[in-house]
């Protein structure tokens, strides 16, 4: 069976007051998180320093780690029921936007989804045909979508000081 990983994100959008371009809607980011978030057990959250309210939320559910990006405070931790709750029923801050700007969810070191560019882009890891219908029939008809088999990502090392 081989393997399929995928990257989707909204081609339409609309601008907060602050200027920050987001999804028309999130109806998606529900059903969508908790597809995913079951099979994961740890996450990274990315917010850049002027989200107070993103980081006062993070750090709730996980420590913080050195970053080498400027401006930007990143953290780590196991994901807890309490953490699902916060993502499901309070994703939001004052502007209508999700409140970290980046959220990978992971088991153990794989990389299961991510959601970046406050939900406006979407990576996972690999997935299975079911997997991709049930996109498919969550996000937005406006969302691009796109499949990457696993030998379109072979990189060949030997050859790479050529």
């Amino acid at each position: 069976m081989e393997r399929v990983s995928s990257h989707f994100e909204t081609g339409e959008v609309r601008k907060t007051v602050g200027g920050t371009m987001i999804p028309i809607s999130y109806d998606f980011w529900k059903p969508l998180i908790d597809y995913f978030i079951k099979r994961c057990n740890k996450f990274r959250i990315d917010c850049w320093y002027e989200e107070v309210e993103g980081i006062q939320r993070a750090q709730l559910f996980g420590e913080s780690v050195q970053s080498d990006i400027n401006n930007m405070k990143i953290f780590e931790g196991q994901i807890t029921e309490q953490f699902i709750k916060e993502l499901i029923e309070h994703p939001f801050d004052k502007e209508g936007k999700i409140k970290w700007f980046s959220i990978f969810f992971m088991n153990d070191k794989d990389m299961i989804l991510s959601s970046e560019h406050y939900g406006s882009e979407f990576s996972t890891g690999w997935i299975t045909d079911e997997d991709i219908e049930f996109i498919r029939c969550t996000i937005p008809k406006e969302f691009c979508f796109h499949t990457f088999k696993e030998d379109e990502f072979v990189i060949d090392l030997e050859n790479e000081d050529d």
